[in-house]
């Protein structure tokens, strides 16, 4: 080519095929000057396996979709991107894809057995024949597919663990407090939380949930305390955890009471009686007539919802823990020491207790005396029902 000479470059059409020409003024070009070797390797004249054509020869070179040239990476899920917790929408799309690659593998040999004349007429048909769509997600192309669940919907949907409706072997021993362990253990079954009372309680969450979101979407609300924990009584109330990202610049106490009184104005539609109690964490306080539910509300309070997984361990390493909770809190109630508001143990204070108690890890073998020079102890795991909460009763009332 001479120097100085209109250079011509061709564009990438993409999907489409061949794309426009351009033309470029020409500029000057040294000669350069490469061996034997690198021309081979170049596709010179001289290069193995034909290399570039010569003047005069023309070679058309079949020009290939880029779809077809990239290879299938089976191992990339990034198209899978679900916001949903559910592992069968994993399998649905894979589903999908599998029927995607089929529908692509048959256009693809309606496509061969239609053949082409010629090199451009070929392009041209077969890009006006073939469609081609973006792959989509299940969820996207059927309008069918299920919605995400919110979090109360899970645990309405989700089995009941709590209510214990068989007894436990060993919870007669042969001892002489058998009598005593029966009998607490017919009181623990008689007032523990009843799967009909977790159900209105996780309704009312749902109703809750779905109500603050519309009118404040960037709220958060959880269910924390006995509720979720499984030391709920039927006769405990309901503790809701309202969470606002917090503010630098503001004190979180204020912070609190800002957004408790927001959600009082909507309170009061449905409960009149609902207040606003400014303690050192506040709480708004409401009742559900329609289910007759009482709720604690407070907020930013997040430490509860660690706390509620916490105890949610712990009444599960051993069958005995629930039911010394549960009979701790009667005997707390009836003797009137079970109310915060009063300056009381509250109920999460009379669990920690009997968690502490739990801990220390031998028994008299004696009871209810106290403690004798030189009497006998044993663990934990070989006492009765009985056996622990009378010792309890005695180690906290000879605690200093």
């Amino acid at each position: 080519m001479n120097e100085g000479a209109p250079m011509m470059y061709h564009g990438n059409g993409g999907f489409g095929g061949p794309g426009p020409m351009y033309m470029v003024a020409g500029v000057d070009r040294q000669p350069r000057h490469y061996p034997l070797e690198v021309l081979q390797v170049m596709g010179g004249p001289g290069a193995r396996g034909g290399g570039s054509p010569g003047p005069g020869q023309v070679t058309p070179r079949r020009w290939q979709q880029r779809r077809d040239r990239q290879t299938n990476n089976k191992g990339d899920n990034t198209a899978f991107g679900y916001e949903s917790d559910d592992s069968s929408l994993s399998s649905n799309a894979s589903g999908s894809n599998k029927s995607g690659e089929k529908g692509e593998a048959a256009s693809r040999s309606s496509e061969r057995s239609s053949g082409s004349g010629s090199s451009t007429g070929g392009q041209a048909g077969w890009s006006g024949s073939r469609e081609w769509r973006e792959w989509r997600s299940r969820r996207a192309r059927e309008p069918h597919a299920r919605p995400r669940r919110i979090a109360p919907e899970r645990y309405l949907n989700a089995s009941y663990p709590f209510q214990v409706k068989f007894t436990p072997d060993d919870l007669l021993t042969g001892s002489k407090w058998d009598t005593l362990s029966q009998e607490m253990w017919d009181k623990f079954v008689k007032s523990q939380q009843t799967e009909e009372t977790f159900r209105k309680k996780m309704n009312l969450w749902r109703y809750l949930y779905i109500t603050i979101k519309s009118i404040f979407p960037r709220y958060g609300l959880y269910v924390v305390g006995s509720t979720m924990s499984g030391f709920g009584l039927e006769s405990s109330d309901m503790d809701l955890c309202l969470y606002v990202r917090p503010l630098d610049n503001v004190e979180p106490r204020a912070h609190a009471l800002l957004h408790l009184n927001y959600i009082l104005g909507y309170i009061r539609s449905f409960d009149p009686g609902a207040e606003l109690i400014q303690a050192k964490v506040p709480i708004l306080k409401f009742r559900d007539a329609r289910n007759g539910l009482h709720v604690d509300l407070n907020c930013n309070n997040v430490v509860g919802i660690r706390n509620t997984n916490l105890l949610y361990s712990y009444s599960r390493m051993d069958w005995r823990v629930r039911p010394l909770v549960a009979l701790t809190k009667l005997w707390a109630q009836a003797h009137d020491i079970n109310d915060a508001r009063q300056r009381t143990l509250s109920s999460y204070s009379l669990t920690l207790m009997v968690i502490h108690f739990l801990q220390c890890g031998t028994v008299p073998a004696v009871l209810p005396r106290g403690l004798e020079a030189g009497e006998a102890r044993r663990p934990h795991n070989r006492a009765s029902l009985a056996e622990l909460f009378l010792h309890m009763l005695r180690y906290y009332a000879d605690f200093p």
